[in-house]
């Protein structure tokens, strides 16, 4: 069986109100469900972006419907919620009022789909961007809604993340200029 992926990671300031209800979607949604459970998840996930999307300060989207590199990709996408390869060793704290500096959280939703379905044909039509508009929150946003189109039947494997799970974690500027955060660009 061929496969496609849709991947995608938004990065906004971890004191907006997306952080609680993000956390408490995935933490609440049962270990299994059903296609229309999933689908559920997912979109008030992408609806609670969408309503945030003036936040979001950095975010990456992927769409490839090459076999190797879409089970490749999902697999580093699962990775980066099964391991403890975090930015930090240790809390960075709250933001202290008189140096500045903001926390930052990430949301994470990726999907391995069966190459040709009904679900990987909407999707690589939804990505089809052209190269100027990539690293627009308006793209952003008109994935997050495209999302609503995925039928689960055809979705092989998903995964959705919230970092950091608690709060006094959130990612600083230092670590977003890492490497392991590299990959994200800020939106225009």
């Amino acid at each position: 069986m061929k496969h496609s992926i849709m991947a995608i990671e938004l990065c906004l300031p971890l004191e907006s109100s997306a952080h609680r209800t993000l956390r408490n979607l995935v933490a609440e949604h049962p270990e299994r469900s059903g296609y229309h459970e999933k689908w559920q998840l997912y979109r008030s996930a992408a609806q609670t972006m969408v309503d945030n999307i003036e936040h979001v300060d950095r975010g990456c989207w992927d769409y490839f419907d090459d076999n190797s590199r879409a089970v490749r990709d999902y697999d580093m996408w699962v990775r980066g919620m099964t391991t403890e390869e975090g930015a930090r060793t240790e809390p960075s704290g709250a933001v202290d009022p008189y140096r500045g500096g903001s926390r930052f959280m990430t949301l994470t939703m990726a999907f391995l789909m069966v190459f040709g379905s009904p679900s990987d044909i909407e999707m690589g039509a939804l990505c089809s961007i052209a190269e100027p508009d990539l690293w627009k929150r308006s793209t952003f946003q008109r994935i997050l809604n495209g999302l609503g189109a995925l039928s689960f039947a055809s979705v092989k494997s998903d995964v959705i993340y919230v970092i950091p799970r608690d709060a006094e974690w959130g990612l600083t500027e230092a670590d977003l200029a890492g490497t392991k955060f590299e990959y994200l660009r800020r939106l225009v």
